[in-house]
């Protein structure tokens, strides 16, 4: 996605974790493991119920990517997957990346996908930056995907180049138009110090039968017709301002944001409305990182900033600082959602409700979801505790692997104090020590507890919410599931050392639900 990982912080990331993640996935299985098959695994998991003014559309998803409605309003969306089991590289900037098949286009039925067509090329590189399907559109009743797995020359033998594809209701893809032949013999007037010749796609939207995509490492806005003809309809490249997904403007031209070049500083984005004709007008100043841009059924501007708050230093961005913004009457913004993470698609519903997916980066795992926004509700909305339950991964600043040094937003929720409750020997042995623990929205209190070693105590564990949680400590084979209000009990007799308690429900632990149990 264009320059949407800053090279410097691709390279902090190890070979050896790419050669861990291709190892542990193996080539034989890779379609089972990351396509239809952790669909289908995870088509137990209830998606939570929907309430309050941000809600889950839709979760376990593997790097989503663009996403659009149907004639029927059921959500589609690209998955660019998580690469597979090749090993490719270095490249010239010392990067690795591991490729295969793991991209999938999915509709949406009850908050999770469901595939409609799948071993589609996807390439990781350096473990956190993905390239695969990239987003999806309608033209009436026929769906088109735009797939960018190949970017970078990282897939120069590839059988499915980078292009606009027919997505055929079997389910098999027939290429519209190549387009990274055609950008690569037709170059733009600037050409980046990272260009890439066969360009880098981003976005895709309809405007009557013609698909206009965004291609953003070279920096052009392209016109596809449904026979396959390519025409530039803006040269957006000087400068190298790296142009993302698109929206449909009320005239039928299209408003393109951008990322911008690092170190991506907070107010040095902006907005440009593109006409048919290739007249390029700024519409929107002072915004950043700008991921994505949609137009409100008023006409009313809204976007997506990847990050904020940045540093002048790799690897520049941190999670939780992105937000959705809209546009206001002065030109100014205000904000929509804040401590998004890394948002990456922004579209509204047949229903009026913007929606957003995320994150754009750092994910190896289907734990991307996209949020639903209620317009109608006052804001800002701070969106973390709703995405803690859509199964994401620790977004912490201890997953340096991912994010180098850079640390979350200072005012982003901490776990609970530290509450120790000790229990006495003495009570334990005569049978009668209980220690109680309640669950909450997301902690526990309290979540540090000592207790005798080799002495039986009862753990009675209350959940206090309104929606189920668990008690679980995998060393001491221990998982209690609680419905909303339930209490439940269990006796543990333990062996000297610490031990680790946590709710085990997708996204709990990561929210804040974990703490300590010492034996001694």
């Amino acid at each position: 996605m264009g320059n949407l990982v800053v090279e410097d912080a691709v390279r902090r990331v190890r070979a050896r974790q790419v050669t861990r993640r291709a190892a542990l996935q193996g080539a034989a299985g890779l379609a089972a493991v990351i396509g239809l098959g952790q669909c289908q695994a995870r088509a137990e998991e209830a998606t939570p119920a929907p309430s309050g003014p941000v809600t889950i559309a839709a979760h376990r998803l593997t790097n989503p990517r663009g996403f659009a409605w149907d004639g029927d309003g059921v959500l589609h969306v690209a998955l660019a997957g998580s690469g597979g089991a090749g090993l490719l590289g270095p490249d010239e900037g010392g990067g690795y990346a591991t490729t295969g098949i793991s991209g999938i286009v999915a509709r949406i039925e009850q908050g999770r996908p469901v595939t409609v067509s799948d071993d589609l090329p996807s390439t990781t590189v350096s473990g956190k930056r993905t390239l695969g399907p990239a987003s999806v559109a309608f033209v009436g009743d026929e769906l088109f995907v735009l797939e960018d797995a190949n970017a970078m020359a990282f897939r120069r033998d590839s059988n499915r180049p980078d292009g606009v594809y027919r997505v055929a209701p079997d389910g098999t893809l027939d290429l519209i138009a190549d387009t990274a032949v055609w950008s690569a013999a037709n170059p733009a007037a600037f050409q980046p110090a990272d260009y890439n010749a066969e360009g880098e796609l981003m976005g895709m939207v309809t405007i009557g039968d013609a698909l206009w995509v965004v291609e953003s490492n070279i920096g052009q806005v392209l016109r596809i017709s449904l026979d396959g003809a390519i025409e530039r309809v803006a040269d957006l490249s000087e400068n190298h301002p790296i142009p993302t997904s698109p929206a449909v403007s009320p005239t039928g031209s299209v408003y393109v944001g951008f990322l911008t070049p690092a170190p991506y500083g907070d107010g040095t984005s902006r907005v440009v409305e593109v006409m048919p004709d290739g007249t390029v007008t700024e519409v929107w100043t002072g915004l950043t990182m700008v991921t994505a841009v949609a137009t409100a059924p008023d006409g009313t501007l809204y976007a997506a900033e990847m990050a904020t708050g940045n540093t002048s230093k790799p690897p520049y961005v941190a999670p939780e600082t992105g937000r959705i913004v809209r546009r206001t009457a002065d030109g100014g913004l205000e904000e929509v959602a804040t401590h998004v993470n890394y948002p990456v698609a922004l579209a509204f519903g047949p229903d009026s409700a913007l929606y957003v997916a995320a994150p754009s980066l750092g994910s190896l795992d289907p734990d991307g979801y996209i949020l639903r926004i209620d317009m109608a509700a006052p804001g800002p909305h701070d969106v973390r505790a709703v995405a803690a339950l859509a199964g994401g991964r620790d977004f912490s600043a201890l997953h340096t692997d991912y994010f180098g040094d850079v640390a979350p937003p200072a005012e982003a929720p901490a776990m609970a104090e530290a509450a120790t409750v000790t229990a006495t020997s003495e009570a334990a042995a005569a049978g009668g020590e209980t220690i109680r623990i309640d669950g909450g929205n997301f902690y526990f209190e309290p979540n540090a507890v000592e207790i005798p070693a080799a002495a039986p105590v009862t753990f009675e564990i209350v959940n206090i919410t309104q929606i189920p949680h668990n008690f679980s400590i995998d060393a001491l084979g221990v998982s209690v599931d609680l419905a909303p209000e339930e209490t439940g009990k269990v006796t543990i007799t333990a062996p000297a050392g610490t031990y680790e308690f946590y709710c085990n429900l997708p996204g709990h632990k990561a929210a804040g639900m974990v703490g300590t149990l010492t034996v001694r």
